[in-house]
């Protein structure tokens, strides 16, 4: 329909570099790394990535096992349709040659897993392992684009809860928050400092500092941390691998500063976690 398309595969090592319509990324078995100018981004089996149209990017699929994609792109005819449909009223609904062609950007960032979009990703992978018809690919265009159009309005309602007066500039903040949040998510391991993610973010440090601690509620040394330890955690319940080599691994300097950070989250010590 209008040149929407899927694409559903498996690889190991992948790269490409370009830019496409609107689209919606998902990643199972294994993780893809998205760059955006300045910007990260890791898609893995958590999450969904959205883009917009004209967007330019590189995706780098790089495991040690078949990683699957599920990725569904929807042309720039396609998008105004639907989207100007959301927005006629009645009279022009039913004047259906007179629609006014309008088109849309969404908040680019990582998205978890849930609600209405996440299970008609889920749907469509499994349709798509059987195959779908014509109209049945017809349906889920429609459906899952009105979706994410849906998740769109509930992320810009949560926009609009900043302490500025312009809507303009509470989209413009919220977005840049998010280009951080998604950029520490990539990279929490390495040793950031509160300069290099306000430049990510254009923002100054401690307009950048403000922002993110009134969107979620911790500061980004914070919320580092707290990525860094359930990670640790994870490797320590999953894994034989030596508790200091984890402690290296997630930025830190020492064991007993791993330790000590570790307790103060998690409230038992990494050696209590491996001993059960």
């Amino acid at each position: 329909m209008k040149n929407n398309f899927i694409i559903h595969q498996q690889a190991q090592k992948y790269q490409w570099t370009g830019e496409c319509f609107l689209s919606i990324k998902s990643f199972y078995n294994g993780q893809a790394d998205y760059q955006v100018k300045q910007r990260e981004y890791t898609v893995d089996p958590t999450n969904f990535l959205i883009l917009n149209d004209c967007t330019k990017y590189r995706l780098t699929i790089d495991s040690a096992t078949k990683t699957e994609s599920f990725c569904v792109f929807f042309s720039p005819e396609f998008v105004s349709e639907v989207v100007s449909e959301l927005h006629a009223t009645d009279e022009q609904l039913l004047d259906f040659g007179g629609k006014q062609v309008v088109g849309i950007k969404l908040f680019e960032k990582n998205y978890s897993h849930q609600g209405l979009v996440s299970e008609l990703l889920k749907k469509g992978k499994i349709k798509s392992r059987s195959g779908m018809s014509d109209i049945e690919k017809d349906e889920y265009y429609h459906q899952l684009l009105n979706a994410i159009v849906q998740q769109n309005s509930k992320t810009l309602r949560n926009a609009n809860r900043l302490d500025f007066k312009k809507k303009s500039t509470r989209k413009e903040i919220y977005q840049r928050i998010f280009f951080v949040k998604d950029f520490i998510d990539s990279n929490y391991t390495d040793n950031l400092r509160l300069k290099d993610l306000a430049a990510i973010g254009l923002l100054s440090e401690n307009h950048l500092l403000r922002n993110f601690s009134q969107i979620f509620g911790t500061t980004p040394f914070q919320y580092i941390s707290q990525k860094r330890i359930q990670e640790a955690k994870r490797q320590i319940r999953e894994s034989d691998k030596p508790i200091k080599d984890i402690a290296s691994d997630m930025g830190y300097s020492s064991v007993t500063n791993f330790s000590n950070y570790f307790k103060a989250i998690v409230g038992q010590s990494p050696s209590a976690i491996r001993k059960k």
